[in-house]
């Protein structure tokens, strides 16, 4: 969560006191993050600017990552900016120079940071992170052309690959999801049944966390009372049980 201090609301960012602030599950509180980057004031203000799943942050090694795209005037070149859960900071990842003028989107394939460079509408380059942190583990895996049924192709991000690994699924301009056969360059349309509309596709991860279980002492406190009310519940049952024994006998 960001909380700016001061100034209207429709007003920028820059120049008014801003906080970051983290909700922990466990502690069922939030936290305020102390260690900011400069580049952060950026973030906010081109949060409104860039496509929506933009604002979301793409979440890949514990760290969750969001690009910057090169702005004339206000930014000179593409910035890739992650916020480490664990650590709880901020920091500039860096990624091929020669990217840093591009047209570039991030997401994520195979638990792996990538990249998606689209060159001028016509194909979508796709760069993949390797080895997370290592500048020189990104290489380029496969370039999608443009699809014939669409019109534009203002956006693509591969989701995951093929059990044979021959094929990629990609969803183009968050409409569309379409199979690519990297070895014959062609595309085809993934139908869903009773499904004839546009969609747009997110990717479930399982995880062992239940979600927000509260402050741990009033859940002790929960179990504590529960584990009386059962206790309780088991000699009225028990008292009941002794009281049908000797009141009745039961006659064959």
């Amino acid at each position: 969560m960001i909380q700016c201090k001061g100034g209207a609301a429709d007003e920028l960012v820059f120049g008014f006191p801003y906080e970051v602030k983290v909700f922990s599950l466990k502690m069922n509180t939030w936290k305020r993050v102390k260690r900011l980057l400069p580049a952060i004031q950026l973030l906010f203000y081109f949060y409104y600017h860039l496509l929506y799943r933009r604002g979301y942050g793409v979440l890949a090694c514990n760290s969750l990552h969001w690009v910057l795209p090169r702005r004339p005037g206000l930014i000179a070149f593409n910035t890739i900016i992650r916020f480490d859960v664990a650590a709880e900071e901020f920091e500039i990842l860096t990624f091929p120079e020669s990217l840093a003028h591009e047209n570039i989107d991030i997401g994520v394939l195979e638990g792996c940071l990538c990249l998606m460079c689209n060159r001028e509408f016509t194909s979508v380059d796709v760069w993949v992170m390797k080895e997370y942190k290592v500048e020189g583990s990104w290489s380029k895996v496969f370039s999608v052309p443009k699809p014939k049924s669409v019109e534009s192709f203002d956006f693509m991000r591969p989701l995951l690959y093929s059990k044979d690994r021959r094929k990629v699924l990609i969803e183009v301009n968050n409409a569309k999801l379409l199979w690519f056969d990297l070895g014959s360059k062609r595309l085809r349309t993934l139908r869903i049944k009773d499904c004839d509309s546009s969609y747009s596709a997110e990717l479930l991860v399982s995880s062992l966390v239940l979600g927000c279980k509260g402050d741990p002492s009033e859940a002790k406190r929960r179990r504590e009372r529960r584990a009386l009310e059962d206790k309780m519940m088991q000699q009225r049952s028990k008292r009941w049980d002794d009281f049908l024994s000797k009141g009745f006998k039961l006659v064959l």
